[in-house]
């Protein structure tokens, strides 16, 4: 592999003791635990966000990690939905992430499983990016650069709270690197593998990041065979074949589901809103603990979550310093810039409203939409993670670049020889790109909760013996994935989703019987299901979401065929004369 160019001789190399080899280490693996710091004092009950999407990916972990022990299909939870099940995968799960943590679940509960994953999510999406630039520079500040800039990206911290899958960045830089193996020379047995495993990876992290994976490799591809002028004939077509197997091995999973007709595309306007902003990859994350209540109040960004894209300043400076004689510049640039094309979407958009209403001009992305498997991506602004990667790799060359001639220039000036055997000048450098990076990129202000069972899951965990409940209504998102969370501790059966834009045909016969309740015929429909006990959540009942709860009551009194049998805090408990 090339390394980037060097303006001094280099004396033979120091040999490295093993606390300064691990020293890049630790500081990822602080970095990381920093990127959750506001779970740290009780990671088996607290969780990054607010109350929502986590709450059902902490229910996959617990779900995956039961299975495993219990035998069961980590894939498919049958005490959800019966007969038929609930299939996990009806969205997406970073399920081998899980697989992996089970024994941290197995001891310490879903919550730390949950937690602990996206830890190690962090920790790897820097090393990786780390070691490719290590490997490519030879420089140690360069790669812990690249690490942090990427690991550190706001990107992460924004879906750290609710979406793990999106966090499981770590397959990017495995995968542009061993593509970019076997691109370079003729790929021999293990740079294939190592390829076929990065693209396994990344299906098995989320089908997003295999699509974004394959259309950007795509380009990444091109470029490098195209500006290199490399004949792919020589073996780097058998990158192609080798990259497929890697994908269907990871996505098989899901190609079964797909079966079911469960996944349903998106329509234009859900797809459109999702389009992000030029503004997104330089607008700092209103995170920030220095600066972001600033940006807030200057830029507010309602869609903050999906649209943080913040490449980094100090970054994009470093990533400028390393264009010059950099021979695989003209692929990252180039594929960073295609990626940011894609992540603005179906067209041209600011402050979330697009500039042409009525008559748009179509960008890349609203064509690609209209494509078999690419009519499921909602969420385009998710390819700006490409553009945030290379920009971190970039920055990683120009930093090598930087310490490799100033600090031997700073040296030469002190007086120590010829810059090629003294290290001051290179050491505070060094430390000082990394403290730009880290202060530009500072995990900041995030919002945490307790989540624990709630007090129906503990009364159903007490009654010893099996049946079946049905919670109404199950309208509200949050509600639904409280109560899958809840199936981890009392193990009954009942009814419920994992996205709402892909409802099972079971739950969807639920809803259907649950229409008009509670009435005589509701509850008749609702009994052949072979339903002991029907849960019904008070706060919902508000008049607006369904009945007000007063017009319940009387309608309970009217129904012979129903009674209640006690009310635990907000939930009423009703069962079957």
């Amino acid at each position: 592999m090339a390394r980037v160019e060097q303006a001094h001789p280099v004396a033979a190399p120091v040999r490295e003791t093993w606390p300064a080899r691990a020293i890049p280490f630790v500081i990822l693996a602080i970095g990381a635990l920093a990127m959750m710091h506001p779970v740290l004092g009780a990671p088996t009950t607290q969780v990054i966000g607010k109350p929502g999407d986590n709450i059902q990916y902490v229910y996959a972990a617990g779900w995956i990690a039961e299975a495993l022990r219990t035998g069961a299909s980590p894939f498919v939870d049958r005490r959800i939905n019966p007969p038929d099940g609930l299939a996990l995968l009806s969205t997406d799960v970073p399920y081998l992430g899980y697989i992996a943590v089970a024994p941290f679940t197995w001891l310490f509960g879903a919550v730390f499983g949950y937690n602990i994953h996206l830890v190690l999510c962090h920790a790897l999406s820097g090393l990786g990016a780390y070691l490719w630039i290590r490997r490519l520079t030879g420089s140690v500040t360069g790669g812990l650069v690249a690490g942090l800039a990427f690991m550190l990206a706001p990107f992460h911290l924004a879906h750290s709270y609710g979406h793990p899958q999106i966090v499981s960045t770590y397959a990017l830089p495995l995968f542009f690197w061993a593509l970019d193996e076997s691109l370079h020379r003729r790929p021999g047995r293990r740079a294939l593998l190592g390829l076929a495993g990065a693209t396994f990876l990344l299906s098995t992290a989320a089908q997003y990041y295999l699509v974004i994976g394959l259309i950007s490799g795509l380009v990444y591809a091109f470029l490098t065979l195209a500006t290199r002028r490399l004949n792919p004939l020589r073996g780097a077509w058998l990158a192609a074949p080798t990259t497929l197997a890697g994908a269907l091995l990871g996505s098989a999973p899901y190609l079964i589901v797909s079966r079911s007709g469960v996944y349903v595309p998106y329509d234009l306007d859900a797809v459109r809103m999702w389009s992000a902003s030029p503004m997104n990859f330089v607008v700092p994350s209103h995170l920030h603990p220095l600066w972001g209540e600033i940006v807030d109040r200057l830029r507010p960004e309602t869609l903050w979550i999906e649209k943080t894209l913040y490449v980094g300043l100090v970054a994009a400076i470093l990533a400028l310093v390393a264009l010059r004689a950099f021979d695989r510049r003209n692929a990252w640039v180039g594929t960073a810039l295609v990626a940011a094309m894609l992540a603005l979407g179906t067209d041209l958009h600011t402050g979330n409203l697009p500039l042409q209403p009525e008559n748009p001009f179509w960008l890349p992305a609203y064509y690609l939409n209209q494509l078999p498997v690419l009519e499921l991506m909602r969420v385009w602004a998710r390819f700006g993670v490409v553009t945030i990667l290379f920009v971190a790799l970039l920055a990683g060359v120009g930093a090598a670049r930087l310490v490799q001639r100033i600090g031997a220039q700073a040296d030469v000036a002190r007086g120590n020889g010829n810059g090629a055997n003294a290290t001051p000048g290179r050491a505070l450098l060094a430390v000082a790109l990394v403290t730009l990076v880290i202060i530009d990129l500072l995990p900041g202000r995030m919002d945490s909760f307790t989540l624990k069972p709630r007090p129906i899951d503990t009364w159903l965990a007490q009654q010893t013996e099996p049946f079946a409940v049905g919670f109404v209504p199950v309208i509200d998102d949050i509600t639904n994935y409280r109560i899958l969370f809840g199936t981890l501790f009392h193990g009954k059966q009942t009814f419920a989703f994992m996205h709402q834009a892909h409802i099972p045909p079971t739950f969807q016969d639920f809803n259907e019987r649950s229409r008009g309740f509670p009435d005589s015929i509701s509850a008749a429909r609702l009994r052949e299901l072979g339903v002991r006990y029907l849960l019904l959540e008070k706060p919902i009942f508000d008049g607006k979401r369904a009945f007000r709860w007063s017009v319940v009551e009387q309608r309970l009194a009217q129904t012979p065929e129903l009674y209640v049998i006690t009310q635990v805090e907000d939930v009423v408990v009703v069962g079957f004369r």
